[in-house]
């Protein structure tokens, strides 16, 4: 099925904004993203991972729903300077998400930001944020900014194309750190059903899930629930027990 796409622009969000319609001219999805998205807290989300897989000689860290890539590269960021040189085991993070558009920009790694975006990133990465991250001019009106990730954090995160129902069967059972944010609000209540289904018989004790504010105001965390997930201690975020 061939999508229209259109701008989305709103003070309220930063980063990729964008908004896709079908051809009846219907809301499909929005691509908003930003770093360290304030509905995680990103610090206690690394903690819990360092102590949950600290015996684990390599972890599956799965990106669905990445838009262009923020939210990856904030979880890399925090990886490495939370863990150091043991970081590296749960590398490469694998980022997909259904929109070419936002696979093929973050690929090009020229990710547009909001001047407060990078008081945000200082203040996520102790003022470290040229350790990862170069900088270049806007050329979209909408960004103030753009951030080019550095080999260091670029060569961390594989994207790909890719659709969490047709991908949940082949998700490793163990060890497995699943954020699926913010999209379930695009999805029929059939379909969020399904999901949380299909996630439950597919992930293990081992494994954990991080879902968005957005996904808990339409239930999603309710569902986790429901069919065998509890509360991992981070908010947002699940696992069995």
């Amino acid at each position: 099925m061939k999508i229209l796409s259109s701008k989305y622009n709103t003070p309220a969000f930063h980063g990729n904004r964008r908004s896709v319609f079908d051809k009846k001219g219907a809301l499909m999805y929005k691509t908003t993203t930003y770093f360290f998205r304030e509905d995680l807290n990103w610090d206690r989300f690394v903690s819990l991972i360092r102590d949950k897989y600290r015996e684990a000689e390599k972890v599956n860290i799965i990106n669905q729903a990445c838009s262009n890539g923020q939210e990856s590269y904030s979880l890399v960021v925090k990886l490495i300077q939370k863990l150091g040189e043991k970081a590296e085991k749960y590398f490469p993070i694998k980022a997909g998400d259904i929109d070419y558009d936002n696979i093929e920009s973050a690929k090009r790694g020229h990710l547009g930001i909001k001047l407060p975006d990078i008081y945000k990133i200082n203040n996520c990465t102790n003022n470290r944020l040229t350790d990862f991250f170069s900088f270049d001019k806007a050329k979209n009106p909408e960004n103030d900014l753009v951030l080019i990730p550095k080999n260091n954090i670029k060569d961390k995160v594989e994207f790909a194309c890719s659709d969490i129902f047709q991908d949940v069967e082949r998700l490793p059972e163990e060890n497995t750190v699943l954020l699926c944010r913010n999209f379930w609000q695009y999805l029929s209540p059939d379909l969020r059903e399904t999901l949380a289904s299909k996630l439950s018989q597919k992930l293990n004790k081992t494994s954990l899930i991080s879902i968005g504010e957005h996904d808990s105001a339409c239930n999603a965390d309710k569902l986790l629930e429901k069919y065998g997930f509890i509360y991992a201690g981070v908010e947002h975020v699940y696992t069995k027990p």
